[in-house]
């Protein structure tokens, strides 16, 4: 998975955020901890002494006896029976961390700790534009009983379910795009989240757009001059994203722009050898039409095609 490096910096600014706030966190119990406990002084004035006689020690090109270390854990021992004794927890003068693997870094050594691959995955939905669909949705939770009266759109949906776990299981090593099309309501759009949430899940980068959105972005991109994202930083976005998913493909108003943008998208990642996966209510004729000869080609030689049919599974979910 790749962040930009805005993002790795966002990142590793939050992580110097925790940082500072444990800090914090242990100053104001250091604090309190010296104004129930008196003795505390007198061993951290200790503390200061050893390192101070270390430190010259060391600077005079020597090195600090053992004596000082047993000094400096017989010390650690007293500080936590005056902790115990006085109610705290042993180890209530260190630092509480968010991640204690990392301490709050990000990093074990020269890996990324899980906490880090998590904030990446994060920033990968957000970054997704699945926000606004379930999360957390995969194959397993796909159900055959919507389709078992029509024999025909339980073959179909089969088809397209195991080509679907093919894809994400293969990804990105895949031969070919996928586009789903057939009636409202047939599971075009769970069988889109359910890959885009697994290769999100691997560390893939997924851009998720219905196609309204998408084109209404590169339009505002390439022609409102109040919006400030350059039509050039969108575009790479698009071009370099490891899956890019549109979804409900011809319920947009089409024209001359949009069958420009829709060619250049194809193209382009066709090129650069990234994957795409489109869903749609038109049929290949309907495509044809909207799109024109040139994008029809590109779909027909890009993409592998799976039809969808059988009743509304929103209606049928939202009436059980």
């Amino acid at each position: 998975m790749y962040l930009t490096n805005e993002q790795f910096d966002t990142v590793m600014r939050e992580y110097e955020k925790k940082r500072m706030r444990a800090d914090n966190e242990r100053f104001r119990r250091h604090e309190e901890v010296l104004t129930r406990i008196p003795a505390m002084r007198d061993l951290d004035a200790e503390v200061a002494s050893i390192a101070s006689s270390s430190a010259s020690l060391i600077r005079d090109g020597g090195s600090a006896p053992g004596e000082y270390r047993d000094r400096l854990a017989d010390i650690r021992l007293r500080r936590r029976a005056l902790l115990i004794e006085a109610g705290y927890p042993e180890d209530y003068l260190e630092n509480v961390y968010d991640c204690p693997d990392c301490r709050d870094t990000g990093f074990i050594g020269d890996e990324k700790c899980h906490c880090f691959k998590q904030r990446e995955i994060n920033l990968l939905y957000e970054q997704s534009h699945l926000s606004n669909l379930a999360r957390n949705i995969d194959f397993t939770m796909l159900r055959e009983e919507y389709y078992e009266d029509d024999p025909d759109a339980l073959a179909q949906f089969q088809c397209a379910r195991d080509a679907s776990r093919s894809f994400a299981d293969r990804f990105p090593d895949t031969d070919k795009n996928l586009l789903f099309f057939g009636n409202v309501g047939t599971g075009k759009t769970t069988l889109t989240v359910c890959i885009a949430e697994e290769l999100i899940r691997k560390g893939f980068t997924v851009l998720y757009f219905s196609a309204i959105t998408l084109f209404e972005l590169l339009a505002d991109a390439q022609f409102s001059r109040k919006n400030n994202t350059a039509p050039e930083h969108l575009t790479e976005d698009l071009f370099r994203c490891d899956l890019l998913v549109i979804d409900d493909l011809g319920s947009e108003l089409n024209n001359t722009f949009i069958e420009e943008q829709l060619f250049l998208l194809l193209n382009e990642r066709a090129i650069r050898n990234k994957r795409m996966l489109i869903s749609t209510n038109a049929g290949m004729e309907d495509l044809r039409r909207l799109y024109g000869d040139r994008v029809f080609s590109r779909i027909l030689s890009g993409f592998s095609i799976y039809r969808l049919s059988g009743k509304d599974i929103r209606f049928l979910q939202a009436t059980e």
